[in-house]
């Protein structure tokens, strides 16, 4: 008999979605600049609550533009907590700028840690990135202020972040740009694509302006500034907008399987649900802390065997100073990211779980703890 492999990501696509793409491909305007496009950035905005959202090609392409928004190139210092995506740190190496990989709060956060934010601060630091890791809420006002104190700029990487709230706000609307992708893994899916928020006037023109060859957003010559070709296609735009229209109900569907999860292995020994400290997560995926590495390297075995993905174990997760593509760049230890990297195990809780596939991974958790 063959076993069912349940993945993290579960794209949900449904006839609206077939409908609006299809009137976005007779509209006869494909490109990245068609009236569609427009549509979405203004649902985006609304939904988020900010002013102004940009769409763009990815995730990794809205962490690019935010960096060049703000003038960041060579011989400037971008923070980025050591537990952050590759994707994330990539666009630092090329605006120029260096990595400086900062640790977490401690070994079960994902929040940037303040004292290490300010120990590792130099007169080049220009940017502090914030990461949402798997939907789950990282940092609040605390960080905010403390670029405010510095003149820094707060970048919030909320690729995996739709829908996840700290305090009273979502995740991507507290720093000054908020950088989202909406791959197909992403709870609003346009296959490949992305988009930021932001309130201030000024750079949203910019974002505009530099997502397509420095065409200015009031139209004009192309050049009139530096710029690149990061726009989102009209087929994919209006995918978002109807995926954008059901973002709500799958973080309501998501959550509840997150919270059962949580409830039936909150008890078991040797592993503890992620903790949630200060708002709400989004369900992009349930993640465990196994007591130590070796017993997560076990569970995430097992739990391939029964047929469930454990992200930390495909991705080979570890902290961003241990990738070759960050060999040359010069990195502290950060020992709190080191041993969450380590300990991390995650578990699908998407639409596609049945409640057939949650009892086999709370058996599987259990027998394997249990050993």
């Amino acid at each position: 008999m063959t076993t069912r492999t349940v993945d993290t990501a579960h794209p949900l696509l449904d006839e609206t979605d077939t409908a609006g793409v299809l009137a976005a491909l007779s509209s006869g305007d494909l490109s990245g600049t068609a009236p569609v496009v427009a549509d979405y950035e203004r649902a985006l905005a609304k939904t988020f609550g900010v002013n102004r959202a940009v769409a763009c090609s990815s995730g990794t392409a809205a962490v690019h533009l935010s960096l060049l928004a703000h003038g960041v190139g060579a011989g400037d210092e971008v923070m980025v907590p050591a537990t952050a995506p590759v994707m994330t740190a990539m666009p630092v190496l090329a605006v120029g700028a260096r990595p400086v990989f900062v640790d977490v709060t401690d070994s079960a956060s994902f929040a940037v840690s303040l004292a290490d934010v300010e120990a590792r601060l130099s007169a080049r630091t220009r940017v502090v990135i914030s990461v949402a890791m798997w939907g789950y809420p990282a940092d609040g006002d605390a960080l905010a202020r403390l670029c405010d104190r510095y003149g820094l700029v707060l970048v919030e990487d909320a690729a995996q972040a739709h829908g996840t709230r700290t305090g009273d706000r979502l995740v991507g609307t507290r720093g000054r740009i908020g950088a989202f992708s909406t791959h197909l893994r992403k709870l609003v899916n346009t296959g490949e694509g992305g988009f930021l928020l932001v309130d201030d006037e000024t750079t949203a023109d910019r974002l505009v302006a530099l997502r397509n060859a420095g065409k200015a957003a009031s139209g004009g010559q192309f050049g009139r500034g530096f710029g690149l070709n990061f726009k989102l296609p009209a087929m994919s735009a209006a995918l978002g907008l109807r995926q954008l229209a059901r973002l709500d109900q799958r973080v309501i569907a998501r959550r509840a399987i997150q919270d059962r999860l949580a409830t039936a292995v909150g008890p078991v020994d040797g592993v503890t649900s992620f903790p949630v400290r200060d708002g709400i997560p989004n369900g992009y995926a349930m993640l465990l802390l196994a007591d130590d590495a070796h017993l997560a390297v076990v569970l995430a075995e097992a739990l391939a065997a029964a047929g469930f993905v454990s992200d930390p174990r495909r991705y080979g997760y570890r902290p961003l100073y241990d990738y070759d593509a960050f060999a040359e760049v010069p990195a502290g230890a950060c020992p709190n990211a080191a041993e969450l990297c380590s300990r991390l195990v995650s578990l699908p809780c998407h639409e596609g779980v049945t409640p057939a596939d949650e009892q086999r991974m709370i058996a599987t958790v259990c027998q394997v703890v249990g050993a």
